[in-house]
């Protein structure tokens, strides 16, 4: 064959070698945790200690950082979702807020899953404030400080830290000072699940807020986020935003934007369950027992840890705290910024999906 023609299959042939090349590469692997910063595993605590309490039929935790333990600390309460009355479902979450150098309150605002939802409101005040009040007589070795004070909840959580910090003053919480609310509801629906949600005007002026949802989310999809967002009007439109997590299938595993993503389950031998009744907490436990045996680790686990927390709810809360708290790295919390927006890359240098404001921008 004369040379010319060699030239000109040369490209077609090197174009071949390629596209084979492609098919045959591993898929790219999702975005490791940052180090440093909102998000990252900088911790100034190497440790995490529970206080688990049942007061007047009130079932609730608080964690403490520890090693060191500070002699006080902010306090955040986070509101579990519908069912998810063991903290292990978002252990990892809670130590990471805790390690930050955070007091934590988890309130199990229903014994039962037939616990009225009119009840979630005053059972979580009810135990925010006995355990301020523990934390407070030095019981628990950290004191709180509650001109630092932050509400964060998901699903049914989201509404009811939204009712905390909306109603703070008629049920004796603490003041907020930053309010998330992920993936909140569902306030509308049949009767027996709606869960009532607090005149949110009367959040007050200073706070900061991020109201977010999930691209992917069929259980609540964006309304109750958006209605947070909307009817919060006396927080300035600079001082909050409403979200959208985007789900992501580039590589594997994917990184879904479902309503199980802000999860993240982790057991503590330390700290067995409280009771034997958590049928979501087992059912977890026997699927990541069954995911092992076969050979799935690399598969999608919607309730598995990831670039979803780390990037997304971890960030936005822990820069939310921080700005609220200390007036730090509010362009991760709010404003529509890269920092806030962006969710990291793929080993192969692709970007994640970013986060989608939804939110006016402020004037």
């Amino acid at each position: 064959m004369p040379r010319s023609h060699h030239r000109r299959y040369l490209p077609a042939l090197i174009s071949g070698l390629l596209l084979i090349r492609a098919l045959h590469a591993e898929p790219a692997l999702p975005p490791t945790p940052p180090l440093q910063g909102p998000g990252g595993s900088g911790y100034s605590h190497a440790d995490v200690r529970q206080w688990h309490f049942n007061v007047d039929g009130n079932e609730y935790w608080v964690f403490t950082p520890s090693r060191p333990e500070p002699e006080s600390a902010p306090l955040v309460v986070f509101a579990h979702g519908w069912s998810a009355m063991q903290p292990d479902l978002y252990r990892a979450w809670i130590e990471h807020i805790v390690r930050r150098g955070a007091i934590l309150i988890y309130p199990r605002y229903q014994a039962t899953l037939k616990t009225p939802a009119a009840e979630f409101l005053s059972n979580a005040a009810d135990s925010v404030r006995h355990a301020i009040a523990d934390l407070q007589a030095g019981k628990l070795g950290v004191k709180p400080e509650l001109e630092h004070v932050a509400y964060v909840g998901h699903s049914a959580g989201g509404l009811i830290a939204s009712g905390l910090a909306a109603s703070w003053q008629r049920l004796g919480v603490p003041k907020p000072y930053a309010l998330m609310a992920v993936e909140p509801g569902k306030s509308s629906g049949p009767r027996w699940w709606q869960v009532p949600l607090e005149p949110l005007l009367n959040i007050p002026v200073g706070t900061l807020l991020l109201a977010v949802c999930g691209d992917e989310d069929e259980r609540v999809g964006c309304d109750d986020a958006r209605r947070i967002y909307q009817e919060s009007t006396q927080v300035a439109t600079r001082d909050k935003d409403l979200l959208l997590l985007r789900s992501d299938r580039h590589g594997s595993p994917p990184l879904l934007a479902n309503h199980a993503a802000p999860t993240a389950p982790r057991f503590d031998p330390r700290y067995p369950p409280s009771d034997s009744s958590s049928w979501l907490l087992n059912r977890v436990q026997e699927r990541v027992r069954q995911r092992l045996k076969q050979g799935q680790s690399s598969a999608h686990n919607a309730l598995a840890t990831d670039a979803l927390d780390w990037y997304g709810t971890w960030k936005l809360f822990d820069a939310l705290c921080d700005a609220a708290f200390y007036g730090q790295d509010r362009d991760y919390a709010l404003g529509g910024t890269p920092a806030q927006l962006s969710m990291g890359r793929w080993n192969d240098g692709t970007p994640v999906k970013s986060i989608l404001r939804l939110s006016t921008p402020a004037p």
